[in-house]
């Protein structure tokens, strides 16, 4: 009843003013498919929502790192992920599909704070329905929102607005005749704002 009165109301305006603009058809056809609309039943359908909140001297993980699927072969070898998302094999490693993404994180800080960030431990194990496999060679990725200083592990934040992101790549190291199934473990990645 609300919206049919307020349809109503705006064709009223339209036809008394003697203005018939493209805004007011538009507007009136709006509230016709409102008044339409709300003539149907009530339904559901189930929706996901996600957030990413980042609070200041802060960060989250947003990605998980995943190698993707593989193929192990007779003799061992790796599968490096570079923190640009670029996966390659070496040994006899087969790579397939493109399940594969970089770890990726956001923090808040001020522009211009410098900001170290480190990964722990240096190798992990992940482990699965096989013998355990090893990560190692983690890489930083600082991106566009970071700028390296010098070659250590700090980094300087660069968007106005304090916020940035980095991704974080490693190197998997596959035995022979690895058997299938999935493998994980768990590294950790530390923030000191300075």
């Amino acid at each position: 009843m609300f919206v049919r009165h307020i349809l109503r109301r705006a064709l009223y305006r339209e036809y008394m003013s003697g203005a018939k603009t493209g805004f007011k058809r538009a507007q009136a056809a709006l509230l016709c498919a409102a008044a339409a609309f709300a003539a149907l039943p009530a339904q559901a359908a189930p929706a996901d929502a996600q957030v990413a909140l980042v609070t200041p001297l802060a960060f989250i993980q947003v990605e998980n790192l995943e190698f993707g699927s593989i193929i192990s072969g007779t003799t061992a070898g790796t599968v490096t992920l570079s923190p640009t998302n670029v996966r390659t094999a070496t040994g006899g490693v087969v790579l397939k599909g493109t399940g594969f993404q970089t770890a990726r994180f956001a923090g808040m800080g001020v522009v211009t704070q410098r900001v170290r960030i480190r990964i722990a431990p240096s190798t992990i194990t992940l482990t699965g329905p096989g013998p355990s496999m090893t990560v190692d060679s983690f890489t930083i990725g600082p991106g566009t929102t970071l700028l390296r200083t010098g070659s250590s592990s700090n980094y300087r934040i660069l968007p106005i607005n304090g916020i940035f992101w980095f991704t974080v790549g490693g190197r998997l190291n596959v035995g022979a005749n690895q058997p299938p199934g999935s493998y994980s473990g768990t590294f950790t990645a530390t923030l000191d704002y300075q």
